[in-house]
């Protein structure tokens, strides 16, 4: 009963079996995609937003302190009566900081920015960029296998037919014709697994661009392969130019030392200027004179602070170094670490394209002929079946991860490659 249910479910979907969303659907090729994400991706907003405030930082650290204004009554009969007084000072006093300070920290603030820019941004960039290469072409992975499940299903359902007319002539025994009707049925749920998974990559896409899950889009590109050639220390060369770590992480143990000269410059004294204009109210009129003051601040009590500020710079610095280090070592290992994937995916790929697909094919052709010339049994065919099916799914398979891993060799190296 499971069976007969199965082979009608088979022949009333495949007609029908939804390809896509349904609405419009606009051809998206890999770079649109990619250019959509950057543009939109909630990572990449939050980024260049950490990005704006540690730019608003380094304008904060640039400015010069406020001035204070300074307005003193003396001689009041009374504390609230100000205006009997018999003597009134107004003045400005500005504090100036010891210039070196004031430049270090201006300084170390700019770097600082330019770190988070690389090491936030530029980062999330190329992170966002591969999962969307990724993504990309796990819609193309999933419609390939789609496609080749449905052309499945219409060869098991072919020979169904086959079978059951063969059956009706008493050329093969009822058996041969359950089993056809299970293998209908489970070529049917194969295809649903597989139209589930390609829902679960385009909504993956979708999410990535920032888009409604079920927004319909049509990809351009093929799932195909193209042979590369890479030098390893070419590759390498590249990523210490390009990659944003690497970069960054300059930036920031610059931004350390910065920070330290200016923690060092804060042992000098700041100077202070005050000009103040005095009114004195005496008996014969009201005399006026100008004051101008000078001051200087001196860090004699904040010497353990200060000193523990010192440490903490310096620290900072080595913790800086120590970081570039690692990010060098880092990607040396991303780098070799996705060459020697490729070059594996690479032959996996020639050797399905050189041996494996033309035998698995060749033996299917050979099992179906030998079994309408009544040389060959059902289960060979439906061995020689099941071995196609299996093969063209792990070809599929190494294709997608060829693709994945050229784009995970890309973000090794900080940018595009060109195929060879």
């Amino acid at each position: 009963m499971y069976a007969k249910h199965a082979v009608l479910i088979g022949l009333i979907m495949i007609p029908w079996w939804p390809s896509a969303p349904q609405g419009e659907e606009l051809g998206l090729t890999r770079q649109d995609a990619i250019r959509i994400a950057l543009e939109t991706n909630s990572e990449v907003v939050a980024a260049l937003a950490v990005s704006e405030a540690a730019k608003a930082r380094a304008v904060q650290a640039g400015a010069i302190p406020n001035l204070q204004l300074d307005l003193e009554y003396e001689e009041l009969p009374r504390l609230i009566d100000i205006g009997t007084f018999g003597e009134r000072t107004l003045g400005a006093t500005q504090a100036i900081e010891f210039p070196l300070k004031w430049w270090w920290r201006r300084r170390a603030a700019q770097l600082a920015a330019h770190a988070t820019q690389l090491l936030v941004v530029e980062v999330i960039r190329q992170e966002i960029s591969l999962r969307v290469k990724k993504a990309y072409d796990r819609v193309l992975f999933s419609e390939e296998r789609l496609e080749f499940n449905r052309e499945n299903l219409k060869v098991i359902q072919g020979f169904l037919t086959k079978v059951q007319l063969r059956r009706e002539a008493g050329d093969v025994p009822a058996l041969d014709v359950i089993r056809a009707e299970v293998e209908v049925g489970r070529s049917v749920n194969r295809l649903t697994q597989v139209q589930s998974d390609l829902d679960d990559a385009r909504a993956t896409l979708n999410t990535l661009l920032g888009r409604d899950l079920k927004t319909p889009f049509r990809l351009t590109a093929n799932l195909d392969y193209q042979p590369s050639s890479q030098n390893l220390s070419v590759l390498e060369k590249l990523a210490f130019r390009r990659r944003p770590e690497i970069r960054g992480t300059a930036f920031a143990f610059a931004s350390a030392r910065s920070q330290q000269g200016a923690t060092r410059a804060s042992l000098f004294p700041d100077l202070s200027i005050g000009v103040f204009r005095q009114m004195i109210v005496a008996s014969p009129g009201t005399e006026s004179f100008w004051r101008v003051g000078f001051g200087l601040e001196l860090p004699l009590w904040g010497g353990v602070g200060q000193r523990g500020e010192l440490s903490e710079a310096k620290a900072t610095t080595a913790q800086a170094a120590a970081e570039q280090i690692g990010a060098r070592q880092q990607v040396l290992l991303d780098v070799e670490r996705a060459s020697l994937r490729l070059k594996y995916t690479e032959e996996q790929v020639q050797l399905f394209e050189g041996k494996i697909m033309a035998a698995a094919e060749r033996a299917f052709e050979v099992a179906s002929r030998s079994y309408r010339e009544g040389k060959a049994i059902y289960l060979d065919v439906l061995e020689a079946q099941r071995a196609l099916i299996e093969v063209r799914e792990e070809y599929t398979t190494a294709l997608f991860h060829h693709r994945a891993t050229f784009a995970q060799l890309e973000w090794a190296t900080g940018g595009e490659l060109p195929y060879e």
